[in-house]
């Protein structure tokens, strides 16, 4: 459905922006309410909470995040310099770039 703006003040937009924005959230609260009823629903069949099944899950992710990340990046000279990839570059790797190197040469 396309509507023609162009008669439309900017004011007039504005409102119905704000309108529109309103209408959007109002929406996504009611799914998010019959999505969270339906998962009780779900859960009380199965014989227990909601709440447990999710404390549950919470520890599930803790652990998988709990690993140490694999090293992608080895100094070539010095092996105990390394890099996950992840987060700010350390000096060794900026370094290296600023030479004309490329990231390729010290993946692991």
């Amino acid at each position: 459905m396309k509507t023609n703006l162009k008669p439309l003040s900017i004011d007039d937009l504005i409102a119905l922006r704000d309108e529109i924005s309103r209408e959007i959230e109002s929406r996504r609260k009611e799914a998010r309410k019959k999505l969270w009823q339906e998962f009780q629903d779900k859960a009380k069949a199965l014989g227990v909470s909601l709440e447990e099944l999710l404390a549950g899950q919470k520890k599930t992710r803790a652990k998988a995040r709990s690993g140490k990340i694999a090293v992608k990046y080895v100094h070539p000279a010095d092996k105990t310099l390394t890099w996950t990839g992840r987060g700010k570059q350390p000096l060794w790797v900026a370094e290296w770039l600023r030479a004309g190197k490329s990231l390729d040469d010290l993946k692991v």
